[in-house]
């Protein structure tokens, strides 16, 4: 998958950057380089990019439990390759929950609101307004957003591939695709919109992307 996919030495330097968060509970749990290759197989699909991306999310997470006075724990390896996956807010959009409460709140007038995204308003159609605005029981209602984060997921999927927002049976189809793939396209070109910006190379082979890596996750 495009420059920089989880090669052993990527890996290697992954369990570097979590031994620098996590000190000997990762070490041992997991050991000193991944064994058995389970972080290698769960982390395949995802490039560099996304690895940097899920390795912040975890300086969060730590951040976070610091200041609540918990114990943050090093994750579990398709824990942090979904922590490395395109979110919606990382190219504008709400996130689910922010896009259903905006559904909720304006499915009385929908022609009327001036939506945040048209993937909002086009999930909160596919659903239905009427169906949105005259629901009360509350398992209806779960089902009602259920159904809305599936249709609101494949838009998403569609945003992040640079594609043009689509009918129902379009979506559909999108929405069994594998996120990172259909974002990798829509990342690159956000990444090399950053990189032009700071005056980085044009193109970025696998030494420059583990360079990243590296310094990303402490280890440079």
């Amino acid at each position: 998958m495009g420059n920089g996919t989880a090669s052993p030495e990527v890996v290697d330097a992954l369990f570097d950057g979590m031994r620098n968060l996590y000190g000997a509970k990762f070490e041992k749990q997991w050991g000193e380089f991944d064994e058995q290759g389970v972080w290698g197989a769960e982390l395949a699909h995802l490039a560099i990019s996304h690895l940097e991306r899920g390795f912040h999310r975890l300086r969060v997470e730590i951040r976070d439990a610091a200041r609540s006075g918990d114990t943050a724990w090093p994750p579990q390896p398709a824990a942090f390759a979904a922590m490395c996956e395109p979110r919606p807010e990382d190219v504008g959009l709400p996130t689910v929950d922010a896009a259903w409460r905006e559904a909720c709140a304006h499915c009385h007038d929908p022609a009327g609101w001036r939506w945040s995204h048209d993937a909002v308003r086009m999930a909160g159609q596919a659903i239905g307004w009427r169906e949105i605005h005259g629901t009360t029981a509350q398992s209806v209602r779960v089902r009602l957003e259920k159904r809305f984060s599936h249709e609101y997921g494949a838009l998403v999927n569609r945003v992040m591939a640079g594609q043009p927002l689509a009918a129902q049976g379009l979506i559909e189809n999108d929405a069994t695709r594998n996120r990172a793939e259909l974002a990798e396209r829509a990342s690159r070109e956000a990444a090399q919109q950053q990189a032009e910006a700071a005056g980085l190379p044009h193109r970025m082979n696998a030494s420059q992307g583990l360079a990243m890596l590296k310094a990303a996750t402490g280890r440079a």
